[in-house]
């Protein structure tokens, strides 16, 4: 079997590093019959990992995680992946993770699975072509039938969980003395605001930022990072659109997503602006619980901008839409 050259493992603090050669033999205890004629290092700090191409050149990623940390996360993904069906991937265009076989070794998870094709994109590098992709990529996961879940302990944040959480957040961060009161009202109304928060939870990625897709020519050609799929508010997949790196691209995303997906609730993009906002109050209450003054000064700067920015800006309203009804604060 032939080592690519790839980026070096290095020397590691802790446990001894897997090389990829180690891995790839290792992968036979994971799937009967493996054979591996090629393999390059994708190793990171944390995990070992190497891309294996078999016999039949098929390119397969075998993973083991290096600190207990990522063993949770590790086991996590390999869930998710479980998760994603044979049936729940023939109703999508793109790939997803699929695990061949697992194994146990000195009491970490070793993964063999599909090695997703494609690269990334930018922001600067966006196209109507790649935003309207990603608009019908998630239109389909939104799409899937949420009964397919049940058997694999997937969680389930209905909509009065989702209000819940939000208001937790906010009641959280009023506490600390630090929110610009502006920002308090408009949240706070936000939670009160009965319409926002009438919608069914669908099926969701959970964790969705631009590097999850993985582009050919720019279309989507797989989705990655499902750590945190489940049921759920399809808002929290389209937060990562109202943030202003995203601006270029979120209208064609969103209409591209709404034409794909037309039983999407009307208050959907509302929420994921609110999502958006209370990861700003999440940084700064992990400053504060953590006595970190760089994160905290950080996420404090960072909230009087977004005060600024959404005082001053009727599309930026969370509790009516635009065109119908006066913001909020005014």
């Amino acid at each position: 079997m032939a080592i690519l050259p790839g980026k070096a493992c290095g020397a590691y603090s802790g446990e001894m590093a897997h090389t990829p050669l180690m891995l790839s033999a290792l992968a036979t205890s994971a799937v009967a019959g493996f054979q591996a004629v090629s393999a390059q290092t994708l190793s990171t700090a944390e995990r070992d990992a190497a891309l294996a191409h078999d016999v039949n050149n098929d390119a397969w990623l075998i993973e083991i995680s290096r600190s207990d940390a990522d063993e949770a996360s590790h086991r996590k993904e390999i869930s998710a992946a479980q998760a994603l069906t044979e049936g729940l991937r023939s109703r999508l265009t793109f790939q997803v993770p699929a695990i061949k076989g697992t194994a146990d070794v000195g009491g970490r998870t070793l993964s063999v699975g599909t090695y997703l094709p494609g690269s990334h994109l930018t922001p600067k590098t966006m196209t109507p072509v790649s935003a309207s992709s990603v608009g019908k990529a998630l239109a389909a996961i939104h799409s899937l039938p949420a009964s397919s879940l049940q058997d694999f302990d997937r969680p389930l944040h209905s909509a009065l969980d989702s209000l819940r959480e939000c208001a937790g957040v906010v009641d959280a961060s009023a506490a600390t003395g630090l929110i610009p009161q502006s920002l308090l009202r408009r949240w706070e109304t936000a939670c009160e605001d009965q319409g926002l928060w009438q919608f069914d939870a669908t099926v969701i990625h959970g964790q969705v930022q631009l590097s999850r897709f993985l582009f050919e020519d720019h279309s989507v050609v797989a989705v990655d990072g499902w750590t945190e799929f489940r049921q759920g508010d399809p808002g929290k997949d389209l937060a990562w659109l109202t943030t202003p790196t995203n601006n270029a691209f979120a209208t064609a995303v969103h209409t591209s997503y709404v034409s794909a997906h037309p039983s999407a609730d009307k208050w959907v993009m509302q929420r994921a602006r609110f999502y958006a906002e209370l990861d700003i109050a999440k940084w700064l209450l992990h400053g504060v619980q953590m006595g970190h003054d760089t994160v905290t000064h950080d996420a404090t700067e960072m909230l009087s901008d977004l005060s600024d920015r959404v005082s001053s800006d009727l599309d930026q309203a969370l509790t009516a839409p635009i065109s119908h009804a006066q913001h909020p604060l005014s």
